[in-house]
């Protein structure tokens, strides 16, 4: 009896994790709900606040650090390695979100794909089901402020994405592309203002070098030319003093060396 309860156990145990993800319904290619990619066009909003918007969507699901968040300048792709546990063996897969982005008249547009593929055989490939793809173009419209609502996971997605609301730091600023404009306009010119004042304090050094140097001259041109005299002649008698001095310690240090042999 106790043979066949440990029987049944051990069976219900793995039948679980075999089943873990039925809530996932992209088993079946063939599943209408199952897309391959979706696309979104957020008008007059910068690509770098979708930009932004993404990653941050991924970041408040991220305290555990299953996300691989690679950002580029005109794509996103966020990774995460997921273990399906069968009776006998284990499946590892990579699930893939893909974001491509472009900006263009005053329009960035986005595609999202989102599939896993088989650790081992990147070519087996298995597309996921549009609430997958709703859930994230819902937070990331959200984050830049163009939809009230919030939409909580369900299922299997409760897994991936956390349900907790974003706080007031975390939404993006200046998602207008005319306000990414000007904001990069307002950085560009301080860095001109700055090297502009840089250049004026070099030319200023330089400037007051020079005026050092003229003042210099005037006051050599003002004294008469025999007080030049004088002065050389003092210098020159100065430096014979400092050649007879230095002439005289060799000829002592050699004494010295003669006495000590």
């Amino acid at each position: 009896m106790r043979i066949y309860f440990f029987i049944l156990a051990f069976s219900l145990f793995f039948s679980g994790c075999s089943f873990k993800n039925s809530n996932f319904k992209n088993d079946n290619l063939n599943n209408a709900d199952i897309i391959k990619t979706s696309t979104k066009k957020f008008d007059d909003i910068s690509k770098d606040a979708v930009l932004e918007a993404i990653k941050k969507s991924f970041a408040l699901s991220n305290k555990s650090k299953q996300f691989q968040i690679n950002s580029y300048r005109n794509h996103i792709l966020v990774q995460r390695i997921n273990f399906d546990y069968l009776i006998f063996s284990s499946d590892i897969k990579v699930e893939n979100w893909l974001f491509e982005l472009e900006q263009k008249d005053n329009k960035t547009y986005v595609k999202l794909s989102i599939f896993d593929e088989n650790r081992f055989d990147d070519k087996i490939k298995r597309y996921y089901t549009s609430n997958y793809h709703e859930l994230i173009w819902n937070r990331i419209e959200h984050l830049l402020g163009l939809n009230d609502k919030w939409i909580n996971c369900k299922g299997y997605i409760c897994s991936v994405f956390s349900s907790n609301k974003p706080l007031a730091k975390d939404y993006i600023k200046d998602v207008l592309i005319s306000q990414r404009k000007a904001k990069l306009q307002a950085i560009l010119n301080a860095k001109i203002e700055e090297k502009k004042k840089k250049i004026q304090e070099e030319i200023l050094k330089e400037y007051e070098a020079y005026l050092d140097f003229e003042e210099k001259e005037k006051e050599k041109k003002k004294q008469n030319p025999q007080s030049l005299k004088i002065k050389e002649e003092f210098d020159e008698l100065l430096l014979l003093k400092d050649k007879k001095s230095l002439k005289n310690n060799k000829q002592a240090d050699t004494i010295d060396s003669k006495l000590e042999k």
